[in-house]
Order: structure tokens, then sequence, then C-alpha cells
């Protein structure tokens, strides 16, 4: 069988990022629930107060740094996609950074190219940024962050990344850096909305060389729990939000579930997972 070609995985991503982008316009204009997320018209509307000569904090819940809405300025003189181009963009460049990362810690190149897929085509991830949001720019400065702590001479023995409720995974995990980071993500995500998933989605092939798990059973039934748990979520959101349905309690009740799931796939995945220096390179095989 031909091995992968990472740069035609780029290509055909590309392309369907395309094609999900033009398909979004359509959406857009035919159905009841909009394909563009509801921040992209936040930063659309900041955009325009920017380049009419305004400040974008002029719209009220735009709450990001202003460096956002002066990258987007092109949504006002261009074309009002411009943005989901760009983030798009960024989509890509994540996934050209796991290439790399997985590369220079002498994961075999298949191997490589199958966790780049787990980014580039995971439903979760690749509609995030052709829907508008921006988080992929956020997933490839904490990419390139690593890439940069790749090349520090001296070995870090721990940090805190986040207050002393991390302390615990930190002093566990440290020198695997990429897998304290994941789960960090996992465990203290408060949000459950599905920009903000790809936080660890971004990690999630950085871990994969190193994980036992098998797709059959365990790797199944992780898969299998988080979808439901976050289609269940889903479904009340949907009717609290766009139905106007009084489904608070139902909502925190999945809100437990949704909880309870990551906690669960979190324990498999720790379980699973073979402890490696970051700053050692060490073959994953």
């Amino acid at each position: 069988m031909r091995s992968l070609d990472f740069t035609s995985l780029l290509l055909f991503s590309a392309i369907f990022c395309v094609i999900l982008i033009i398909y979004g316009e359509w959406q857009d204009a035919h159905m009841e629930v909009n394909y563009t997320d509801v921040d992209y018209l936040v930063f659309s509307d900041a955009v325009s107060l920017m380049a009419s000569g305004d400040s974008p904090y002029k719209r009220t819940t735009y709450r990001y740094s202003p460096l956002l809405a002066f990258l987007l300025i092109p949504n006002s003189l261009i074309h009002r996609s411009w943005g989901k181009f760009i983030f798009s963009a960024s989509d890509l460049l994540v996934g050209y950074f796991i290439h790399f990362i997985l590369q220079q810690r002498k994961v075999p190149r298949k191997l490589c190219n199958y966790c780049v897929m787990t980014w580039l085509f995971n439903p979760f991830t690749f509609t995030i940024g052709t829907r508008g949001n921006c988080e992929p720019v956020v997933c490839a400065m904490i990419l390139w962050i690593i890439i940069c702590l790749m090349k520090v001479v001296e070995k870090l023995i721990s940090f805190l990344l986040q207050f002393m409720v991390q302390l615990v995974l930190i002093l566990c995990f440290a020198k695997d850096l990429p897998f304290c980071l994941f789960a960090q993500t996992v465990a203290f995500n408060k949000v459950i909305t599905a920009q903000y998933f790809v936080w660890f989605f971004c990690l999630l092939p950085l871990i994969l060389p190193w994980s036992k798990m098998k797709l059959k059973w365990d790797g199944m039934l992780c898969i299998l729990s988080w979808m439901g748990a976050q289609v269940h979520w889903l479904m009340w959101g949907y009717l609290l939000e766009f139905k106007g349905i009084n489904v608070f309690l139902e909502l925190w009740v999945a809100s437990l579930v949704f909880h309870a799931a990551n906690v669960f796939i979190l324990t498999l995945v720790i379980r699973h997972h073979r402890f490696s220096s970051f700053f050692q390179v060490q073959n994953c095989c």
C-alpha cells in the first residue's frame, strides 16, 4: 500500500475547507440554523468599526484583541468570508506544526501522517475555522510555543500553566509536555462549546504515537462516550438557545454527564499512555 503523502493531505484539506466555506454561505441563506458562528458576526461588526476609524470595542460582546480585528479588515474591503479563509489557513498551519513536532520526535512517517489526519479531518476541528471561529489561530500559537520549547537547551523540570489546582498534573506529567498540556486542557475546560474542544484536539495527534490504546475496544469506547455526551448536551443547548424552551435543569444534568465522560476518557488515556520525556529524542515504537 502506498504511504500517505503529507503534502497531499494538506492540499486535500485546503480544498475541503474551501468547499465548506462556500457551503456555509448557502446554509446561512437557506436554513434556520446558520453555519457561520455567531462570534464571526461580532468580529465582522468590530472590523467595520475599525475600518471606519472607530474602536472595535464599541461593538458589544467584542472582547478579543484589537489585532484580530485588524487582521480581518479585508472582511470589509474584499469579502465577508476573508476571516474564514484566514482561520482555515491557521487550521492547515496546525497540521503542519503537528507534522513537524512528530518528525522531530522520530515518529515513523506513516504514523506521523495518520496523526496529522486526526486533526485535519476531524469533523470537530475542520468545521471550526470554516464557520469563522478564531480558535485555530490559538492552536497554532500553542504548537508554535511547543516548537520553540523544543529548541531550548535546558530541560524544564516543571512549570505552572494554570493555578494550584493543576499542580498534580504538572508534577506527574511535566516532562512529557504535550501530554501534560493535553491532560490539563481536557480536565479543566469548563466551556462546552465546539470551538474550545480544538484546544485539546490539536494536542491529541502529539500523544497518539505513545498510546497503547487500541481502537477496538477502548478507543471506540472513548470516541462513542465523548460523542454521545456531547450530542446529548447539544440537544438541550439547541432547545434552549434556538427554541427558547426552559431546559436549564436538563442542561445542567447533561453538563454533569459530559464532565463525567471527560473524566472517564482521561483516565483511560492516562492508563494507556507510555510516558516519554519531551526534551529527549526517543523512538515511540
